[in-house]
C-alpha cells in the first residue's frame, strides 16, 4: 500500500468514525465502496485485515441503521 493510500484509509476511517459517533448516515455507502475498494487494491499482507475492517463498518452501520428503524 502506498503512503497516498495509508492516508486515504486514515481518512476514511476518521470519517466513518465520525458518522457512526454522530448517527449521520448520508455518504456512508460512498465512504464504505471506496474502503472496500482499497482493500482489494492492496497487493500486500494487509489487504485480508482492511477486507474484514471494511465489513466490519458495513455491519456497524447496517446496526444502527436497523435500530434506527426499530425505535
Amino acid at each position: 500500500m502506498s503512503y497516498r493510500e495509508a492516508r486515504e484509509v486514515a481518512r476514511l476511517r476518521h470519517e466513518l468514525r465520525e458518522r457512526l459517533m454522530s448517527d449521520r448516515h448520508e455518504g456512508v455507502s460512498d465512504l464504505l465502496a471506496r474502503f472496500q475498494a482499497l482493500a482489494e487494491e492492496a497487493t500486500e499482507v494487509a489487504t485480508p485485515e482492511l477486507a474484514r475492517e471494511a465489513e466490519r463498518w458495513r455491519v456497524r452501520f447496517e446496526l444502527l441503521a436497523s435500530t434506527a428503524r426499530n425505535n
